[in-house]
């Protein structure tokens, strides 16, 4: 009865992501991301990246083995009659060629927006956008690893922009789920994965003024009617169930030019991930016949994300994360994954700078599970517009040296370095968003 309800009311009805209390201009729009490079292992063919095991993500300078490319089309009109209001459409198309396997570059596409706005139509709040269609929805990236470590992007509609007082803004918003073959980073999931749409009720409270910063606080409700899945070796229960996340986090300027994010979420259930889709349980695998539970299942998760920027000719980003997570299996149930990187960068001149990138990764099952460690470092030269950490385009050449435990033999690049303990990558990389 939910999904009939959900499915029928998600047609008509708002949902809202980023503040966009500031209309956008008319008519036609072009934005998007690009990433696109080559690079070789020490042995001269494709390189492969250097991924711990039981992580979500890797530090990815120097460590991205695919094209992508996220195209956004708008278009904007004011009627004639009453210029105060905003009407936008916005689609969004993305496309990834993985650049790793000599004999395999099957292009995936994935519609990852379709959505309308409104803005002015409430006039006595002047800032309230309402929405309707498929778009992302209050994205939280840690961009050295392009952890999105809150994606609610979905189906569905909403309200944003509300005034409830002099700065902070309220959002509420019913998402559906987004179906498609691309995770939040731009890559193709892995074989046997799965996501599923599932209902999610959310409610944000946001531009805070708090600490000399402004703060968000997040409250979601999720459920999901169940559903069974087919695979060659045959079919997959996922059972109904709900849960419920909650998210604080916290922004603030850091130094000249730069800002500080803290971001603290947690979650249970259908709702652990923090995503507006189901996604499978980490550190478990099922099959044929079998059903997936997630009663017992809960995450917490802590990220710290600052960058600096005009410190003289220095820039600095930083990223820290702990993350716990209680996966419901009888032995080695509980995960654990632990994540510093730091990539500051030398500028000889306003255009030509050298950027360096160390990650360090940490990974642990409970009841003496697989566990272990995995470090990266990337140094890159590279040419970009200004001094500035997330001065776009850049063009880069790298070379990046990778290390990790014993206990991740076979786990970490294992088609080029499959029974070794280290690796090395050299390649030429551009990234750009516009």
């Amino acid at each position: 009865m939910l999904a009939r309800v959900a499915t029928a009311a998600a047609a008509f009805f708002f949902i809202a992501a980023t503040s966009s209390a500031q209309q956008e201009p008319d008519g036609f729009r072009f934005h998007g991301y690009l990433r696109s490079g080559f690079g070789v292992a020490d042995d001269g063919k494709p390189q492969e990246a250097f991924k711990a095991p039981n992580t979500l993500a890797k530090y990815r300078l120097g460590n991205e083995t695919e094209a992508y490319l996220e195209t956004t089309f708008a278009y904007g009109v004011r009627p004639d009659d009453d210029p105060t209001t905003f009407f936008d459409t916005r689609i969004t198309v993305s496309y990834v060629t993985p650049t790793s396997n000599t004999n395999n570059f099957e292009t995936t596409t994935a519609l990852r927006e379709a959505f309308v706005l409104a803005q002015g139509v409430w006039h006595r709040q002047e800032g309230a956008t309402f929405w309707a269609g498929q778009r992302f929805y209050d994205r939280h990236d840690l961009h050295m690893s392009d952890f999105w470590y809150r994606d609610l992007s979905g189906f569905g509609g909403g309200l944003e922009g509300v005034r409830v007082g002099e700065k902070p803004r309220l959002a509420v918003a019913w998402l559906g789920g987004s179906v498609n073959k691309l995770t939040s980073s731009g890559t193709v999931p892995p074989p046997g994965s799965f996501q599923l749409a599932k209902n999610t009720f959310d409610l944000r409270l946001y531009e805070l003024p708090f600490l000399g910063g402004k703060t968000q606080l997040a409250l979601d409700y999720s459920a999901f009617a169940g559903d069974t899945l087919g695979f060659p070796e045959g079919s997959l229960l996922v059972e109904s169930n709900s849960g419920w996340a909650g998210a604080v986090t916290h922004e603030r300027p850091f130094a000249a030019g730069g800002r500080n994010k803290l971001t603290v979420e947690y979650g249970t259930g259908i709702a652990f991930d923090f995503r507006a889709v189901v996604t499978p349980i980490p550190g478990r695998t099922f099959g044929p016949g079998e059903s997936v539970d997630y009663d017992d299942v809960w995450q917490w998760r802590m990220v710290e994300d600052l960058t600096l920027d005009k410190a003289g000719p220095f820039t600095l980003q930083l990223g820290v994360l702990w993350q716990e997570l209680e996966n419901g299996a009888p032995v080695g149930n509980r995960l654990s994954w632990y994540s510093v990187g730091l990539r500051p960068a030398y500028y000889f001149n306003r255009h030509f700078s050298i950027e360096l990138e160390a990650g360090y990764d940490h990974s642990k099952v409970s009841d003496g599970g697989l566990s272990g460690s995995l470090y990266k470092v990337t140094l890159a030269p590279q040419i970009t517009p200004k001094v500035a950490a997330l001065s776009r385009p850049s063009l880069r050449a790298y070379v990046t040296w990778a290390s990790w435990s014993d206990a991740f033999v076979g786990m970490v690049a294992p088609v080029r370095f499959g029974d070794q303990t280290h690796g090395f990558a050299a390649g030429i990389q551009l990234e750009t968003w516009w």
